[in-house]
């Protein structure tokens, strides 16, 4: 109720600019700054009736507190692993468990396609973030990816992580970030190269439950036979209760027709 009060107030100042010397609401929560007690707290913040927060949000990728995060998904993708990229179907399972500014997640899977199927590579990673101020957040991780698909010359590859993110307002942000993966595979068909991606894009909570974000992304391959991949993704998270969450993630890759789009499905439940 109180995020539905901030939506409307924030329409009516915007189209009613004459008459915000009436009604003073610096900080949109829905209390009136003559009674506010707490002149800027966050949009889309929950407040009591002195205008101080009583709940904060906190993005999906920006997770504080401690805990240990369980999740299970389903997708449908182009297998960047084949030289023909045979529609792929894969499930996969992720632990990840959060301590101070720290983050170590192990997930796999299991694939198929028309012509095969198995375990999916383990990846392991471990991450750090750091507050530069209240706005800015750094992180910086290393991945472990683990030969468990089976095919001659799959070897354990390395990747490092760099991520930033901005919040110029408390329900929006805006993200960059790259990797570096050293491949340590044996080239069979054609000769392999390390991979260099980036990506950059912007997220909003359009309530304390429902986060949406879209992204552009550029990913080299480690077939040095392809050009790299661009594509544009988009990932809708949404809070169900306290302990269960569900994503919705959608790519579609672009300048290449060879291509098509990936669709994946998550559910997640926090233990604690």
């Amino acid at each position: 109720m109180m995020t539905m009060t901030k939506i409307l107030l924030l329409g009516f100042t915007l189209t009613t600019l004459n008459s915000a010397e009436t009604i003073k609401d610096q900080d949109m929560d829905g209390v009136p700054d003559s009674v506010d007690q707490c002149k800027n707290t966050p949009f889309l913040d929950v407040v009591n009736q002195q205008g101080c927060s009583t709940r904060t949000l906190i993005f999906p990728e920006d997770k504080n507190n401690d805990g240990l995060d369980i999740s299970f998904g389903y997708g449908i993708s182009n297998n960047e692993d084949t030289l023909d990229r045979e529609l792929q179907h894969t499930s996969k399972v992720q632990l990840i468990y959060y301590r101070d500014q720290w983050s170590y997640s192990v997930r796999t899977g299991y694939f198929q396609t028309d012509s095969e199927n198995g375990m999916q590579d383990t990846i392991l990673k471990i991450k750090r973030k750091f507050k530069l101020n209240d706005s800015l957040k750094l992180g910086l991780g290393l991945g472990i990816k683990l030969p468990t698909y089976d095919f001659t010359g799959n070897k354990t590859d390395y990747t490092l992580y760099s991520s930033l993110t901005y919040y110029p307002i408390s329900s929006l942000s805006l993200f960059a970030g790259a990797s570096h993966t050293f491949i340590n595979d044996e080239d069979n068909i054609d000769p392999l190269q390390d991979i260099n991606t980036f990506y950059v894009g912007s997220g909003y909570f359009f309530t304390q439950n429902f986060y949406v974000n879209i992204a552009y992304s550029y990913a080299e391959s480690k077939f040095t036979a392809y050009q790299p991949s661009k594509s544009v993704m988009s990932t809708l998270f949404y809070k169900i209760n306290k302990k269960w969450f569900t994503t919705l993630s959608y790519s579609h890759e672009i300048e290449d027709d060879t291509l098509n789009n990936s669709l994946n499905i998550k559910f997640g439940y926090s233990i604690w």
